[in-house]
């Protein structure tokens, strides 16, 4: 198998239309997550010079909101490999070339070539070459043992991700700063209920048609991540009282079966996790095919969105059970995960 020396890139550049916005302006995150996998499914392709499926999305960061009127461009590149899997490393800036473009979001997303018949191949091998190419690399090692973790069952139980040691103390300040965020209340005003996770809960019901079917004959992914990002999006409103949100980042989207045309998509979700001024919605999704018989399970994500109003407060959630409890800290793990690499993204570019 050849070595590859440099990731291939794939580019989209694309005008945010009133079509593609919200009743603010602003572009549907759900739209965001379709364009993702495009960009990513071509990058993917390119290497691996065969058909691919994705099989998770790892991280996503979005920064800020885009609004109706800027032109966004979306990057892609190969920036892991191992045997039979490519990480994608996704990025988008708006504006146009210049001192006006400015980046607004970052993803990270794993793909496996496949066969005619759906079996894994062996992909091109990635040599990272220049410091970009190694911190990408190095991003997707921390990825790839952190799956290997959550899988096996292997993740401590006390401190998530502990990769900071007494040599990065400006950073462990930092860290200490986001899981503990600082909240101002004045002192007449009262503590916030704890909400349950049933107040946030909503089912959405779609229907995998020929028009949203991918060229394996299975529903399209990047239309999948759009629908579970509206249902989603409902639950943090929600929880939220029925104030508007932003999504902020999503930690850890799986594609464990895909989804047969003409099935009912059911997607379920609601908020597991509430701090500071984030919220983390649990999102299922279930098909079931035209025949009815059991709900078969396609896809398990975790997303995140922010008030978009900053006076707003997100409530806390109440923790009632060992579910919400064992939801609460594998959400603490994925959101550490994502800090530690932010942490190291920071030391590389200084």
């Amino acid at each position: 198998m050849r070595n590859v020396a440099s990731a291939r890139e794939s580019h989209l550049d694309q005008l945010v239309t009133p079509a593609i916005s919200d009743e603010r302006g602003l572009l549907r995150a759900g739209q965001i997550l379709e364009w993702m996998d495009v960009v990513g499914v071509l990058a993917a392709t390119r290497h691996a010079r065969a058909p691919v499926v994705t099989v998770s999305v790892d991280g996503m960061e979005l920064r800020e909101p885009v609004r109706a009127g800027e032109r966004v461009t979306m990057r892609a590149a190969v920036g892991f490999t191992s045997e039979k899997s490519m990480g994608i490393c996704v990025s988008m800036v708006t504006g146009f070339s210049g001192d006006s473009e400015r980046r607004c979001f970052d993803g990270y997303m794993t793909f496996a070539a496949v066969d005619p018949s759906g079996r894994a191949l062996p992909v091109p091998q990635l040599t990272p070459e220049t410091p970009e190419e190694v911190a990408r690399f190095r991003e997707g090692q921390l990825r790839r043992e952190f799956r290997k973790k959550l899988e096996s069952g292997t993740l401590p139980a006390k401190e998530p991700l502990n990769s900071v040691d007494a040599r990065d103390r400006p950073l462990l300040v930092r860290e200490l700063l986001k899981r503990f965020p600082l909240t101002f209340r004045l002192p007449w005003e009262p503590d916030p209920k704890p909400l349950r996770r049933h107040a946030s809960f909503m089912h959405s019901i779609e229907m995998a048609r020929s028009g949203h079917l991918n060229f394996h004959g299975t529903l399209y992914g990047g239309t999948l991540m759009r629908w579970l990002e509206g249902t989603a999006s409902l639950s943090a409103r929600a929880h939220l009282g029925g104030q508007p949100v932003r999504l902020s980042g999503l930690h850890g989207l799986s594609f464990i079966r895909p989804i047969p045309a003409n099935s009912f998509v059911h997607v379920r979700s609601d908020v597991v996790h509430a701090a500071g001024d984030t919220m983390t919605v649990l999102v299922n999704v279930q098909s079931e095919g035209l025949g009815g018989g059991a709900l078969q399970e396609t896809v398990r994500a975790f997303v995140s969105y922010s008030p978009l109003d900053a006076g707003v407060r997100v409530p806390p959630l109440q923790i009632a059970s060992d579910e919400d409890r064992a939801l609460h800290a594998e959400v603490e793990h994925r959101l550490a995960l994502q800090r530690v690499i932010a942490g190291e993204s920071e030391r590389d570019a200084a």
